[in-house]
Formats: C-alpha cells, structure tokens, sequence
C-alpha cells in the first residue's frame, strides 16, 4: 500500500525528537557533542578563513595572468604590424620601384592587369627576409598591377575597397582577413591573408601618385603569436577581430572572417564593438556557459585582441583546493567523531558499570563491588566510596536480620510458653482425677500418650516436625481428651501419602482441635465430629483443615479469634488461635497462616495455609 509523504514524515519527526530526547539526556552524546564541537569549530572557521583567502588569491592570479597575456599578445602583434609598416616603408621610399610603377600605370588600359618581371624581382628580393608576407600588389584607377602574385581572382570588385585608401592620404590603411588565391606561372596556391594598404607618393615632391600598395600577410601568423600566448592555458581562448566585429583570426579557420556573435553571442559583440573603450572586461553567460571577456585595443590599428575564459576553469583551482579541504575536513570529522566517542566512553562507561551496580544493590545484590582501575581518577574514588557504602550497608543489615531473629525467637518462645504450661496443666489435672477414679488403670495409658505427645512437642529443638509426626501429635492429643470427657466425639484423619513426610511448624493442630472440642459442640452428648486432614495444593502450598459439625459461630466471633480479642477469651480460646496464627507468619511469611469459615448451626472449619518445606527452617521473619 502506498504511504504518502505525511505517513512517512511522521516516524521521521518522531525519531528525531527521540534522538533529541537522547542527547539532552545521555551524559555521553554531550560529553561527544561537546568534544566534536570544540575541535570541529576551529578547524571549519580556519577552513573557511582559509579556502576564501585562497579562492580569492587564485582567481587574482588568474585573472592578473589572464590580463597580462592580453597585454603581451596585443604589444606582440603591434610590433608585429609595426614591422609590416616599416616593410611597407621601404618599399614605398625605393626610387626604383616608384618608376617602374609609373611607367606601368601610364600603359595603355587594353588589358585590366599590368605585369612586370622586373617589379617582381626586385620585389622579391625585399620581401625574402620576411616570411609572413604573401604577396605584394599595386592598384590604381586604371590598372591592377601585379607585384610577387597575382590575385585570382582580380576583378574590379575584389579591387575597389583598397582603392578607398586613396582617401586616407598618407595614412595605413588595414583590411581584414580574406580568404585569397595567388597564381603565377608556376603554381597556385590560397590561404587566409590580411592587408595593409597605403598610397605612393613622388619622392621628389610627395606628391600622390593615384597608385595603392597592397601588403598581403599570411592569417597564420597572427594565429600563431596569439597560440604562442596562451599554449600554457588550455582554458583560455584568444582571438583578434577588427573594429566592426569581424574575426581577424579565430583558432577555428572555418570562423575567419565572420562576425564575432557567433562565438560570443550579441552580448558579447554589442559589448565589444561599441564599448569605445581601449581596455574592457565583463563577464559574459553564452549557451549556458560563465565566462569572462578580457579585450584590448591595438596602439596599430582598430582591431581588438580578445581573451575568454569560462569562469569553471577560472574557478578550476579553487574547486579542486575546496574539494582537498572537503577531504581533510571529512577526515578531520571522522577522526573527531572516533575520538570523541572513545574519550566520552572512557568517561561515560565507568559510570554507566556503577548505575549498573547500583540497580544490583537495589534488587538486594549487596556482593557486588565496583572494581576501580589503576589511573585512579575521581570515578575510582567514587567507586572506592560505593564499595564503602555497600559493605557498611550490608553490615546494617545483618545486624538488624540478627537483631531481628532474635527479638522473633524470644517471640516463640515466649508464645509457645503460653500455650505449652496451659495444656500441661489440663493434663496433669485429668491424670490426677483419673487415677483417684480408675485406680490408675486408664492412668497408664494416658501418661503413655503424654509421653509421646511431648516427644512430638520438645522434639529436638527444631522448629518444625513432619506433617506426619503432626498429625500424630494430635491424636495422642485425642487420646488423652477421650478420657476427660464422658460422651464421645469422632476423629477422622485424611492424611495424603505425598504430604507424609513434608515438614510443618509444630504444635498448630492443637490448639485448634482443643477449641474445637472444648467449645463447638455445647451440651451434645453424641453425634460429635472433627475431621482433620492435610493434602498439597496449586503454587506449592500445603493446606491442613480442622472441620466439626458443631454449633458454628456469627461473623463478628470469627473475626475476633485471630486478633486474640474475643469476648470470651478463656472459653473460646482467642489466645491459643491468634497465638498460632502469629506463629505459622513467624516462621514461614505473612501470607501464610489461619483462616476460618463458620456459621451458625453448620459447624467450623479452620484453615491452616502452609508452604512445601521438605526441610527444617530457622525463623524466616515477615516475607
């Protein structure tokens, strides 16, 4: 079944809060919380102190790098161009030279283009020392004069704008980049040129003769000065475009020649062309990507050298030192983490073995001791102090557990003081009458029963007999009573074999039978019972009951004989019940003892609760 995002949120916020719950309460997450902080806070603020001085150092020195490679390359491509002018220069100052081009321009127009194999030697011995240039031409109103090579094609309309630099006066005059093709009686070839331009004079006069020289030099040159420049940045493009936006030289050919807004966008060419500025820079964001513009005008001529760079690879360095101190941050944390949690264990778990301990004390555990390490730090002096309070604990309560069982003792005996003198006295009183009636006949048998029921009684100290000598006990009881009384009561004894010999406090039967018989049945002369019987129960327990079908008792008697405040104690036998009531509590626990059940005209039944003994027990006290 799908759960939505709300069913989700809510164990989360839960575990969260528990989790909060946690740390304010375990002394361990704080004491770790505490350490991590105090060593992670340093290091993050140096970290962040750090890396933004550094971020900032780096892309100064980048940017810096960035403007000084524009100065260099702009400087080397003015002194470049310089040396094309001067070339141009000598060419234009040799008188030789001059007059073969007015002789050629005075012939006749028959033909649109003017060869001269004598211009073209000489003009090649100037221009050998100089790699870079392609060709030189001359043209005029009339005629295209051929220099070093000839122009293919050379028609009116390739001709024309060099023709505007007869408005310049005596100015240079510098023409983009055009994709040229040069043909001589030998070969062919084409490559992208750019030119500079600029009108004769007399050498005489200075006056203009109507004629321009053309000064074709190879794009690759350029190309090669600005890749010079930059061959140590791969990131950084540079290129040169003229003053209206056209690429002079760009490292893609295909691109030569084409306005600058397809490498930069309009922005960038809007920002270029009409800033107006010499120097500019502005960051640029072109088909997604960051960049920044560094450009700079020519001292030569109108063209603008331009350098890019994407600010991912300006940034290239500060990323990878910010990933370095991710790195060793992350490590940093880890290592704290570590040992935060080993140091707050080394605090926190000797504490936690001492509430351990303490939970042990509480449930009665008073053997355990805390077992203290050699540093001996305050948690060893704690511990050695509980160990103190333990034994001394301890020690209390032995002595009240003695004081106790000898206060229980001195109880007993004083109980068992009550009940033995009374019955002995009974019985000396019945052995007395008997023998001055029957002439001690009977007199035998009753000092024989008395014999036996003393042995049961004084035993051999022990504090309880065997439900068998118990029973049997009793019986000499009955024995003994059948000769006092003139009418007859019926004895029956149940007696489970399982219980035989488990063991019972002495002398409870007793009484109890001594109250039935001397109060139960009244004035009846036959008829009379009690049966007696013991047997096991549910939950360990042993269970004797003493049952007449006298006269039975109302509810306010009943529950005035345990508490020993019958109206009639001496009749009733209060005493003698709530003597051992107290008795069976004393020696096996307050939840064991007398209970009774009577009603008036139904008979009694009396009750002993009693737990499985197998062997003798001292007093145990209240449990």
């Amino acid at each position: 079944m799908h759960r939505s995002p709300e069913n989700h949120a809510g164990p989360l916020r839960l575990r969260f809060i528990s989790w909060i719950k946690i740390m304010k309460s375990s002394m361990r997450y704080k004491w770790m919380l505490l350490l991590v902080l105090f060593s992670l806070t340093p290091l993050v603020v140096m970290g962040i102190i750090s890396f933004s001085i550094s971020k900032s150092t780096i892309n100064h020195k980048v940017t810096e790098y960035s403007e000084h490679l524009l100065y260099q390359t702009a400087d080397n491509l003015d002194t470049r161009l310089g040396i094309y002018k001067d070339m141009m220069m000598q060419v234009l100052n040799n008188n030789e030279i001059v007059g073969m081009l007015r002789n050629l321009d005075r012939a006749e127009q028959a033909s649109y283009d003017v060869d001269s194999l004598s211009l073209t030697t000489k003009l090649s011995t100037i221009v050998a020392i100089n790699q870079d240039v392609q060709s030189i031409s001359f043209v005029s109103a009339q005629h295209y004069i051929k220099g070093i090579y000839r122009w293919n094609p050379r028609t009116p309309a390739e001709v024309e704008p060099f023709l505007q630099t007869l408005d310049g006066g005596s100015n240079f005059r510098w023409y983009p980049t055009r994709y040229g093709t040069y043909v001589d009686s030998l070969n062919s070839q084409s490559t992208h040129v750019f030119s500079v331009a600029k009108q004769l004079y007399k050498i005489s006069d200075d006056s203009p003769l109507g004629i321009v020289a053309v000064l074709d030099i190879r794009e690759d040159v350029i190309k090669e000065l600005v890749s010079k420049a930059v061959s140590n940045n791969r990131d950084l493009q540079s290129f040169v475009m003229d003053g209206s936006g056209n690429l002079v030289s760009y490292p893609d050919s295909g691109l030569i020649g084409r306005s600058v807004t397809e490498v930069l966008g309009q922005s960038g060419y809007e920002q270029l062309v009409h800033s107006g500025l010499e120097e500019t820079r502005f960051p640029l964001v072109y088909k997604g990507d960051s960049l920044i513009v560094n450009a700079k005008k020519l001292h030569t001529n109108d063209w603008v050298v331009v350098n890019v760079i994407s600010k991912a690879a300006l940034y290239q360095d500060s990323n990878r030192l910010l990933q370095i101190f991710i790195f060793v941050g992350l490590l940093c944390i880890v290592f704290s983490v570590i040992a935060a949690l080993v140091l707050a264990n080394s605090i926190t778990n000797p504490i936690l073995k001492m509430i351990r301990l303490m939970r042990q004390v509480m449930s009665g555990e008073l053997s355990v001791r805390y077992k203290a390490k050699s540093r001996h730090d305050e948690i060893d002096i704690l511990g050695d102090n509980f160990n103190s309070m333990v034994e001394r604990i301890d020690e209390l309560l032995k002595a009240v557990y003695l004081e106790q069982d000898q206060k229980r003792m001195a109880e007993l005996k004083a109980l068992q003081a009550q009940i033995n003198p009374h019955f002995l006295y009974n019985t000396l009183d019945i052995i007395k009458w008997t023998a001055l009636i029957q002439k001690a006949n009977n007199a035998a048998e009753m000092v024989s029963l008395l014999s036996r029921l003393l042995r049961i009684s004084l035993g051999k100290g022990e504090e309880t007999v065997t439900v068998e000598e118990e029973i049997e006990h009793v019986q000499c009881y009955l024995g003994i009573q059948k000769f006092r009384f003139n009418f007859n009561i019926e004895t029956f004894v149940e007696l489970d074999e399982e219980v035989r010999h488990l063991r019972t406090p002495k002398l409870i039967l007793q009484p109890i039978v001594e109250n039935a018989m001397m109060h139960a049945f009244g004035d009846m002369e036959s008829g009379g019972s009690i049966r007696i019987s013991c047997s096991k129960a549910p939950g360990n327990l042993v269970w004797f009951e003493v049952a007449d079908n006298g006269k039975g008792m109302d509810a306010a008697l009943v529950s005035s004989l345990l508490t020993g405040k019958a109206a009639d104690e001496d009749k009733l036998g209060g005493i003698g019940l709530a003597n051992v009531d107290e008795r069976i509590k004393l020696i096996c626990g307050k939840m064991y003892g007398i209970e009774i059940r009577s009603e008036l005209g139904a008979g009694t039944a009396i009750r002993i609760k009693l737990p499985l003994i197998t062997d003798d027990i001292s007093i145990r006290g209240s449990r």
